[in-house]
């Protein structure tokens, strides 16, 4: 694991990951942008992980998480934790599922705080191996650019919507 100073993020395993999305998270101040294809438990579903989400999300009128997974539905059955957050706060965190089959196989999943300029990319989903820095605003940009397109090209996971009763 790197040191505080260190602007780099990397991981080899879950317990790194998990640290590496808090590190990231930390640096976000109103918008995340996160895909993850499968909802794994034990990725994003940490005390303190979540903790960093919940301050993003209410951070103010400008707090904006998108996620993209490849299946709600799973998420949903599987009862990830970061779904909860997605009910409670439906208005800065939204979910969606791409539509297109190109991007149902997409074989990464990456995480960026999109005001910093920070990103962790894990160049195959269902590993754990992850890098990424503190301070790449191009390469947040990209993963960006490829996150908003899905992103347009998405349905909202009406799965998981929070139940107005």
């Amino acid at each position: 694991m790197t040191g505080p100073a260190d602007k780099g993020l990397e991981a080899a395993d879950r317990a790194g990951l998990e640290a590496a999305h808090v590190r990231l998270l930390a640096e976000a101040r109103y918008r995340a942008s996160i895909y993850l294809p499968v909802m794994e438990p034990g990725v994003l579903d940490s005390d303190a992980a979540l903790a960093e989400l919940r301050r993003l999300a209410t951070s103010g009128r400008h707090a904006r998480i998108r996620i993209l997974t490849h299946d709600a539905n799973r998420a949903h059955r599987e009862g990830h934790r970061l779904l909860a957050l997605v009910q409670r706060l439906p208005t800065a965190v939204a979910i969606r599922v791409p539509t297109d089959e190109t991007h149902l196989h997409y074989p990464s999943a990456f995480t960026t705080a999109d005001d910093a300029g920070a990103y962790l990319f894990r160049p195959v989903f269902s590993r754990f191996e992850a890098e990424g820095s503190l301070d790449a605003p191009g390469q947040t940009s990209r993963l960006l650019a490829y996150f908003d397109e899905v992103w347009e090209r998405s349905e909202a996971a009406w799965e998981i919507r929070p139940l107005g009763i």
